[in-house]
């Protein structure tokens, strides 16, 4: 009988307990389902800043570049001036999640897309290259750099004045 007892006894108290572990777990699911369910998200993906990385004269004549990010913070608007070979002008842009979400970069939107023949015929010799951010995955706050570099190569020495815009295709991720 006592035996039986102990038994009954020891099968309570492993009830009592397990129905404590599981009102702790129901408080701290609770706990976290309110703080997640009190978030706010957000998809925002901007341009930060863009500063001159670096500018080299192919002659006495420095290139010049007037750049700006526009009100909304999702283009940039830049004046290139190239004067002769061998200039070359180099830009840094920062982007930046401002979100609450990772997003992904899908491509970069230019305007006018000067790789096409019938743009490319407009600024030849002068080349623009972007450095590789496509497929880049952006965290919330996090920044990522895109290097954007114009450079006068050989042939026409004729200055060369040209518009230019640069914006973001992105998704959440």
């Amino acid at each position: 009988m006592k035996k039986m007892i102990n038994i009954r006894n020891s099968v309570i108290i492993i009830l009592c307990i397990t129905i404590i572990c599981m009102a702790i777990g129901f408080i701290v699911i609770s706990v976290d389902y309110t703080k997640n369910k009190n978030l706010e998200l957000s998809y925002n993906v901007v341009f930060n800043k863009i500063k001159k990385l670096s500018s080299v004269k192919g002659s006495n004549i420095e290139p010049k570049g007037e750049v700006k990010i526009n009100d909304d913070s999702t283009e940039i608007e830049m004046k290139i001036t190239m004067n002769s070979p061998h200039d070359e002008l180099s830009y840094i842009a920062t982007i930046e999640n401002d979100g609450t979400v990772p997003i992904e970069i899908l491509d970069i939107m230019e305007s006018p897309d000067y790789k096409l023949d019938s743009f490319k015929k407009l600024i030849s010799p002068v080349t623009i290259t972007l450095s590789d951010v496509k497929g880049k995955v952006i965290k919330p706050k996090e920044t990522l750099d895109l290097k954007i570099v114009f450079y006068y190569n050989s042939g026409s020495s004729s200055p060369k004045t040209f518009d230019y815009k640069i914006g973001l295709i992105t998704k959440s991720k």
